[in-house]
């Protein structure tokens, strides 16, 4: 290649160079271990910051979200440290505030997304085709090490960290698992048009991935998601009702019925009938979840305070492993209700532009190919299907505010839209 041409040739732009360095950050902390996840989501955001100036996109979902970090605040130690002549001029007073995290990491997780949003088709494309190889061989490097007694994991501990017991390495194996579910339809997504054979080594890696984990969770949020993504591509109307708003309606009453549900099983003593049934580890979050629903109808409006699940003993090792639970117990059904509001707002912003009526008379054989190969293109499935992949794993395991979950779910989003970007290029 002569100067002349190589001086031609495109750089990257600053916004592909940040991005392209913070999915390498992704991949190598989705095995390394989650907690890297912050600190990666941290990094690309404090460097796009300036992507703010998009803000207006959040449209009422941010609005709502920032009333519910408000209410956060009010009902964290705040109030009671003001009230007790604490010294807010000393360093160690505000890291002990963890409201303040919680508040702060929207600021860069906030920037990333937006700048994925705003990311351009080519530099999108270039970015996810990468990722799309790097998922296969991170998914293929977990069922290998998985398989070996996560051995490879242990030595990488050794160096990184301190060394750890072959079990508990296991189990940070499998937290990899988690990512590979809700990474897996933007890159399909992104990689529509790709060899098949591409898309199948990809679903299969994701499915073998959890079985040899003994990941339970993940899995069956792959299994609900893809068939909330066969359903909203197939039944686009529900009873004359668009099937996006039949969604939202959906996990507004889970989040807002799932306490009261959990109480009620706990009064008729059906969770007893069950428990035989269930591992372990499933009998331990049904416990902790009939204990938490009893705490939560005692202060029913107002909640226990924010970070309230880390004070309750044995009864709940340090939070309740469901979303809805953790909010509705820390900051009662006034939290409940806005992070309700937070979800359906989400799931009805990705239908937008959906048909709202079913279609009429019949339709040609050739009109109906049309027809099917338009909605393979229809970014609204996907989107959908990653969503409730985030919904299902939320439900079971986790706390929603633990650093490392919160910085995962913002890559991912910002994935997805750098996917959607991709899958548009013409």
């Amino acid at each position: 290649m002569t100067p002349t041409k190589a001086s031609k040739l495109p750089l990257p732009s600053y916004t592909g160079v940040i991005m392209g360095i913070t999915l390498v950050f992704l991949a190598f902390f989705t095995y390394a271990g989650p907690l890297g996840y912050a600190l990666t989501a941290t990094f690309g955001g404090l460097l796009l910051l300036g992507y703010w100036r998009y803000a207006g996109r959040f449209g009422w979902v941010g609005v709502v979200l920032l009333a519910l970090l408000l209410w956060l605040v009010s009902r964290s130690t705040l109030l009671y440290d003001l009230q007790s002549g604490a010294d807010f001029s000393q360093y160690k007073t505000w890291e002990d505030q963890e409201w303040l995290k919680i508040m702060l990491q929207p600021l860069w997780y906030g920037a990333l997304i937006l700048a994925a949003w705003a990311m351009k088709s080519k530099t999108a494309s270039g970015l996810m085709s990468v990722m799309l190889y790097a998922y296969i061989g991170l998914c293929g490097l977990i069922i290998v090490d998985a398989l070996s007694g996560a051995r490879l994991y242990q030595a990488v501990s050794a160096v990184l960290y301190k060394p750890i017991r072959p079990d508990l390495a296991m189990v940070k194996v499998s937290l990899a698992t988690y990512a590979f579910v809700l990474l897996y339809w933007p890159l399909m997504l992104a990689g529509e048009h790709r060899l098949r054979v591409v898309k199948l080594v990809a679903l299969a890696a994701c499915i073998i991935a959890p079985l040899v984990t003994g990941g339970s969770a993940p899995l069956m949020a792959l299994i609900i998601s893809g068939a909330v993504f066969w359903i909203v591509r197939r039944f686009p109307v529900v009873a004359g009702i668009g099937i996006y708003k039949v969604m939202a309606a959906l996990v507004g009453l889970k989040i807002l019925f799932t306490p009261l549900i959990i109480d009620l099983i706990r009064r008729l003593g059906w969770g007893d009938n069950v428990r035989q049934f269930l591992p372990a580890s499933w009998d331990a979050r049904l416990d902790i979840w009939e204990y938490a629903a009893q705490k939560i109808l005692q202060k029913p409006f107002l909640g226990w305070g924010f970070d309230a699940s880390r004070h309750f003993g044995k009864s709940i090792p340090l939070h309740p492993h469901n979303m809805s639970i953790q909010v509705g117990l820390e900051l009662g059904y006034i939290g409940l209700f806005l992070l309700a509001a937070v979800w359906v707002l989400l799931v009805l912003r990705i239908g937008r532009g959906a048909p709202e009526v079913p279609p009429a008379g019949f339709a040609e054989l050739r009109e109906l190919s049309k027809a099917e190969a338009s909605l393979q293109t229809d970014p609204r499935p996907y989107a959908l299907a990653t969503l409730s992949a985030v919904f299902v794993i939320a439900q079971l395991s986790f706390g929603i505010w633990q650093e490392w979950w919160l910085a995962l779910m913002a890559l991912v989003t910002a994935i997805y839209l750098m996917a959607r970007t991709a899958s548009q290029k013409v």
